[in-house]
């Protein structure tokens, strides 16, 4: 489904896009805010990308739910 929705957004807007680690919000890779990758995700990556809510809900202070 991410893939759909990435794609037909490339057609039409032509700049790099990503996906919010935190809330999936699709977001200008220029906007978004670079963070390490967390050991116990499920990310195959060394680093994830952040939309500027949610650096800015981290930032304030709002914490993450915990794992259960």
């Amino acid at each position: 489904m991410q893939e759909d929705v990435l794609g037909t957004r490339r057609t039409a807007v032509p700049e790099d896009i990503v996906l919010c680690a935190r809330c999936g919000k699709a977001t200008p890779i220029k906007d978004s805010h670079i963070i390490e990758g967390d050991v116990l995700d499920e990310t195959l990556s060394e680093f994830e990308y952040l939309c500027p809510d949610c650096w800015q809900a981290l930032e304030t202070g709002e914490k993450d739910l915990p794992i259960v």
